[in-house]
């Protein structure tokens, strides 16, 4: 369903890359997590995909139809926007809107949908999130994990094809983390397609179907996850596992 393909990307202040031509796909229903430390480029490919960040080279892949990653038209990406839910490591909620009212605005803006409609599947969302009792709670009044859930509800609301997580955990407290992660592993058995940038080995290992270990900007293993925590092919892989 998402494939991208040769990837590179560096940043104006460096002329080395960040990413050095990554190839990965990801299939319909499918959880694949990508790990690996801190400098890996793994939120820098998560960001080219959804293209909060334009990449130098590649082509990406989504829903039967492929475009060049360097030249696509703003009316094809905010084509696949539209099927690409994103949650970002520290939420990104309007401070000033009810967590009803944040996951409304993305329904009523770009889709252009009436307030009842949307507010009718915003309420639906929140109730999938376990918070439907705290629709008219504005975000400084939710917890960290409250918050978590109500972006994760706003991404749902969109019906996207995929979700795209960037570490949604790594702000939170422990405590806190495990109640994202639970809404996120009832996501995966109903057959939501996710890829997720997480440094939650537990997660990966349980939910994933697939792991993508990153070091250095390149794909060093990509392997189904039982096979990657269990029988590593690469040393660098089971270096990772050891010290995680």
């Amino acid at each position: 369903m998402l494939e991208v393909i040769s990837v590179k990307k560096s940043f104006k202040d460096s002329t080395e890359h960040v990413l050095k031509g990554i190839d990965f796909k990801v299939d319909k229903g499918e959880v694949v997590a990508i790990i690996g430390p801190s400098g890996s480029g793994k939120t820098t490919l998560l960001r080219c995909i959804s293209f909060l960040e334009k990449a130098d080279e590649g082509q990406i892949r989504f829903a039967g139809h492929t475009y060049d990653m360097k030249t696509i038209s703003k009316a094809h990406i905010h084509e696949l926007r539209m099927n690409m839910g994103f949650v970002f490591q520290n939420f990104n909620l309007f401070r000033n809107k009810t967590a009803l009212e944040n996951v409304m605005e993305g329904l009523i803006i770009p889709r252009k949908m009436n307030k009842d409609e949307a507010k009718n599947i915003a309420l639906e969302m929140l109730h999938k999130v376990g918070l439907g009792d705290r629709a008219d709670y504005y975000p400084d009044n939710l917890s960290g994990g409250q918050q978590q859930r109500v972006a994760i509800a706003r991404a749902l609301a969109l019906n996207p094809e995929v979700i795209l997580f960037d570490e949604p955990t790594s702000a939170l407290d422990p405590e806190l983390t495990v109640e994202v992660l639970e809404v996120m592993k009832r996501l995966a058995t109903e057959g939501t397609t996710m890829v997720v940038v997480t440094h939650e080995m537990e997660f990966a290992k349980e939910v994933a179907n697939r792991v993508v270990f990153m070091e250095g900007g390149v794909i060093v293993e990509d392997a189904p996850a039982k096979v990657f925590f269990e029988s590593p092919k690469e040393a660098r892989s089971a270096d990772f596992i050891r010290k995680k």
